[in-house]
């Protein structure tokens, strides 16, 4: 089992330069788990794409609904009080503390390609390369 944050959930939406990897990681652990904010920042990089015309409106919510069926078996409960203190001890937004509070609650690892949050807390978050590389 592994936390994945949105951008590895991206990621396995939308095909690109990460979609090798992806693949790697859900063939060495397919048991994703995350937090219920997860939906909502996926959502918005859907609507930037969609503002962008990167992806038509379309498309956009055929990924959308793939998410909503993934968040359906993926989603877990995040402690909040727990988040907030994980915020404070690491000087980090409240939405990377709930990846980092649910991985630390379900004691595995976080899953996220965003170095600066992997430099904020080291040992808990790591990126799919590093993670495949054990």
């Amino acid at each position: 089992m592994i936390v994945v944050d949105a951008n590895i959930l991206v990621y396995s939406l939308i095909e690109g330069d990460y979609s090798p990897l992806v693949q790697k990681l859900r063939e060495k652990d397919a048991d994703w788990r995350t937090a219920g904010l997860c939906l909502h920042e996926v959502l918005n990089v859907l609507a930037t794409y969609q503002r962008r015309d990167i992806l038509k409106l379309a498309q956009c919510k055929k990924l959308l609904e793939h998410a909503e069926r993934f968040m359906k078996v993926a989603q877990c409960d995040v402690k909040m009080d727990m988040a907030l203190a994980v915020a404070a001890k690491y000087t980090i937004t409240g939405y990377d503390a709930q990846y980092v509070a649910l991985a630390q609650s379900l004691n595995v690892p976080l899953i996220t390609e965003d170095r600066k949050l992997r430099e904020a807390v080291p040992g808990i978050a790591v990126s799919m390369q590093a993670f495949l590389a054990q």
